[in-house]
């Protein structure tokens, strides 16, 4: 009996031990479930393109229907390049569209998530109008092999050896070991 009052105590320490366990363990169950719900609220869902009806305006196919989408950020300097490259690039394509509080989306190409609106800008078929829409100004240089920055001054270009080019008078040739050998004959 007193063995069976040990177990019995043993259970209720765990018990008590294990209340916090538990309430921590539901509330990362709710928060992964809430989690899931916003994300499944926020997912954009991908579309795809019908047709081009101008440079800045395409015609998806959402949940069967069609429906004309502006893009958002540029203004367009090139209406038929723009209209022939997206054309080219977006028809019969699935992308996914960001909606912008200002009215428009942005517009990504799948599977490789080409930012459309960006690649007109960089074409040069329309200039970004958000600066989140504008490239990079600056230029990525790769140097291969050694470069040499610790001297400002232009490094002078060696001079020709024996052309008789340069600023400097022609000397005459030493003469060769069998021609002083053959003259001390």
């Amino acid at each position: 009996m007193l063995i069976c009052a040990r177990s019995h105590r043993t259970r209720l320490s765990r018990r008590s031990r294990s209340a916090p366990h538990t309430t921590q363990m539901t509330h990362r169950i709710f928060f992964f479930v809430f989690s899931l719900f916003v994300v499944a609220r926020t997912h954009a869902a991908l579309v795809r393109v019908i047709d081009v009806v101008d440079g800045r305006t395409l015609v998806i196919e959402r949940r069967g229907v069609p429906e004309t989408v502006q893009l958002a950020g540029i203004a367009l300097t090139d209406d038929s390049g723009a209209r022939t490259m997206m054309k080219w690039t977006l028809v019969s394509t699935w992308v996914m569209l960001e909606a912008q509080p200002d009215g428009g989306h942005f517009v990504y190409r799948s599977p490789d998530a080409l930012f459309v609106n960006r690649e007109l800008v960089l074409r040069g078929f329309a200039r970004a109008t958000l600066p989140a829409i504008e490239p990079a100004q600056h230029v990525i240089v790769t140097y291969l092999g050694t470069m040499n920055v610790g001297t400002n001054a232009p490094a002078k270009a060696p001079a020709a050896r024996g052309s008789g080019s340069g600023s400097t008078p022609p000397r005459p040739a030493r003469p060769s070991r069998t021609r002083r050998a053959r003259a001390g004959r």
